[in-house]
């Protein structure tokens, strides 16, 4: 197996672990970032598996700037 390949399991491996996580979650928040972090890495594995090198990354931009306005 190359490196590719033991990267994208790697990848695939922190998703499910997240999403896991969130399905125990009790708090909305906490859930909601543990969702989004499985997304990033989904993300991460199309965009290694893709000819454009391009991942999606503007729904958790705007998440955070959302999230983290405590003023």
């Amino acid at each position: 197996m190359g490196q590719h390949q033991h990267d994208i399991d790697e990848l695939a491996r922190m998703e499910r672990l997240c999403l896991e996580l969130a399905g125990e979650s009790r708090l909305p928040l906490e859930r909601a970032g543990l969702e989004i972090m499985a997304s990033n890495y989904r993300a991460a594995i199309l965009d290694a598996n893709s000819s454009s090198r391009f991942a999606d990354t503007v729904q958790t931009r705007e998440f955070f700037r959302g999230a983290l306005d405590f003023g």
